[in-house]
């Protein structure tokens, strides 16, 4: 048995691994230069103390828990999978919540209660193309829950000059101490009201996300994933 599939069925594994990525991170906010770029476009939204629904790629989750800067907590929806589970755990130990569902498992109680939260005037964080994939590729309930629960959608991404991509679905970016990182919002996505069609709206998120990463490794000086050059991809 592989060392995760060890980690996956032991609850007090679950905990020590959840307890070492919280490590991880604060290592790595403490001993990196941190940069904010596009924060004018939800800082209104913070100070008003809006719902929001902040998006980012699966592969961009690590340090996202020190992007929100929003007074009230937000809640990021989390995998009813064993993994989901040590996200979780690290999620409330940043002082977040958390709710639990998937597509697969527990999607339709996830949905509504998101819905439930964001019309309480609370926030969600959500990975568009998690938890399995397709990579790049944002779903179209993310849009459904923005009308339904009146929200915003916040797109954001980040990267750092040091860091490597682990050989996963996602490609996800492990980033390593005493790198210069950045972080990049782009333009609020309004959805309640708005003239356009759902898809459109999809659309219009998954690109600002894929410019937003593409945008961040160039900051810092990183080569760019080809699917993140291609139009549409």
């Amino acid at each position: 048995m592989s060392i995760l599939k060890k980690i996956r069925k032991s609850l007090a594994a679950r905990r020590i691994a959840a307890f070492l990525i919280t490590q991880y991170v604060r290592l790595i906010w403490l001993t990196s230069r941190w940069e904010f770029l596009g924060k004018e476009n939800p800082d209104p939204y913070w100070h008003q103390n809006k719902p929001i629904i902040a998006c980012f790629w699966h592969g961009r989750l690590l340090m996202m828990f020190k992007s929100w800067f929003g007074p009230h907590k937000l809640h990021m929806l989390i995998s009813t999978h064993p993994d989901g589970e040590i996200i979780a755990r690290t999620t409330q130990n940043f002082g977040f919540g958390w709710i639990a569902g998937s597509s697969s498992k527990g999607g339709r109680k996830a949905f509504m209660d998101i819905i439930k939260a964001l019309r309480k005037g609370e926030s969600i964080g959500v990975t568009p193309d998690g938890p399995r994939g397709p990579r790049y590729h944002a779903s179209l309930g993310i849009i459904q829950m923005a009308r339904l629960g009146n929200a915003a959608i916040l797109p954001i991404s980040y990267s750092s000059t040091k860091g490597r991509f682990m050989k996963s679905w996602d490609r996800f970016f492990l980033p390593h101490p005493f790198g210069k990182g950045v972080f990049i919002y782009g333009p609020m996505i309004e959805v309640a009201g708005s003239q356009k069609s759902d898809e459109e709206l999809r659309k219009e998120l998954e690109e600002s996300l894929k410019d937003l990463t593409r945008k961040a490794d160039l900051y810092c000086r990183r080569e760019v994933e080809e699917a993140l050059l291609k139009e549409g991809s």
